[in-house]
């Protein structure tokens, strides 16, 4: 696993001095082993659905969700209503917003999901999709792909999502989430979490 979250986590647990394996896998199936009580989450939004299901920590980081598009098709974008209509490429099992999942779900969006935000990417570069939302750090990193240059971000964020370390209920985590969001404290008072996310973030 590499990126932000393996980075802020295993910082943060060598902290704890807690042990710490991560896990790279499919969104989706992290979600179900997740509420099953048999993995944490790391980078998983709040919606009302999940806060059913999972203890959270407090905010580990900000993600800006943007849309891509093809430069020379570029849209106005400032509500959901102007996404009605539209291909939209979104990972498979995630969730974005609570007007854009409900968009999706009436069909007013027609969302076409993808496994990875680079396969999502290149439908968009092949003329199949009209945008796909992708979060602003991958997306930075996946237009330097060949392939790619002719693709650019909308000037307006989807959203702007704050994300979270979970576990579910039934684990009975939340002495672990305590002492997890104190650390989490601490590194942002002395700095040494911002100046991870500059190192993780830093573009080569």
């Amino acid at each position: 696993p590499q990126g932000l979250y393996p980075q802020m986590l295993q910082a943060i647990f060598a902290r704890l001095g807690e042990p710490l394996l991560i896990q790279p896998m499919p969104w989706k199936r992290a979600l179900l082993r997740g509420a099953a009580g048999e993995v944490g989450i790391g980078g998983i939004y709040r919606n009302a659905e999940r806060i059913k299901l999972f203890d959270y920590s407090e905010p580990i980081f900000e993600e800006r969700l943007l849309l891509y598009v093809q430069q020379d098709k570029p849209f106005a974008f400032a509500q959901i209503g102007d996404l009605h209509g539209k291909r939209i490429g979104v990972i498979r099992g995630w969730s974005y917003t609570e007007d854009f999942d409900r968009a999706v779900r009436e069909g007013r969006i027609l969302a076409q999901e993808g496994s990875s935000d680079e396969s999502n990417l290149r439908k968009l570069a092949s003329g199949r999709l009209d945008a796909v939302v992708v979060i602003e750090l991958a997306g930075q990193r996946l237009l330097q792909l060949p392939g790619m240059g002719h693709l650019t971000a909308l000037p307006q964020p989807l959203s702007i999502n704050p994300t979270f370390l979970v576990f579910a209920k039934q684990a009975d985590q939340r002495e672990l989430l305590q002492r997890f969001n104190q650390v989490l404290r601490d590194m942002r008072q002395d700095g040494s979490l911002q100046r991870l996310v500059q190192q993780a973030t830093a573009t080569p």
